[in-house]
């Protein structure tokens, strides 16, 4: 069985890695990035489109059966507004264009400590859109709290690359 996977976040550290390992992998058919800007990135199996994440278009949605979202950015980087614009307005909306379109799966980068009730910004907002990703009723998903140096090493026990993509068709 293969699958087609979208991603959005591919140009970030993390999504940079995700992204070459869902080229690399046989399982994977074909692979559509959502991006702020072009991508230097060329492969057979990817798609990459440039879209304004304000207005997602809903057709480039279709035709998937897994959906990952390696997007964030931190407070520093973007401010209050950015942050929650980037981490929870942009997350939320891929995972419910998603959902609309049929995804079955949906993979979503968390943070340790993410929690909804959280005094601290950060680990609140990653709480909220757990709680909403997780209530879109997705038959099958995968949220990952983890440090990013389990998405980005072999070195990590237990993190994610000791079972690539969680269980591709399979309960999570």
């Amino acid at each position: 069985m293969s699958f087609r996977v979208i991603l959005a976040g591919a140009t970030g550290e993390t999504g940079r890695v995700v992204l070459s390992n869902l080229l690399n992998d046989d399982r994977i058919s074909k692979v559509t990035t959502l991006g702020r800007r072009e991508s230097t990135v060329q492969h057979d199996k990817l798609q990459h489109h440039v879209v304004d994440f304000d207005n997602l278009p809903q057709d480039v949605f279709s035709d998937h059966d897994v959906a990952m979202c390696t997007l964030g950015t931190t407070r520093a980087r973007s401010g209050k507004e950015g942050f929650l614009k980037v981490d929870k307005e942009y997350i939320s909306d891929f995972a419910r264009k998603s959902k609309e379109a049929g995804v079955k799966q949906m993979h979503l980068l968390s943070s340790q400590g993410a929690n909804a009730d959280s005094y601290f910004l950060y680990t609140q907002v990653k709480g909220e859109v757990d709680n909403l990703v997780t209530n879109m009723g997705f038959p099958d998903k995968v949220v990952i709290y983890g440090r990013l140096s389990c998405w980005l090493t072999d070195r990590s026990p237990g993190c994610w690359r000791d079972r690539p993509y969680g269980s591709f068709g399979g309960p999570t």
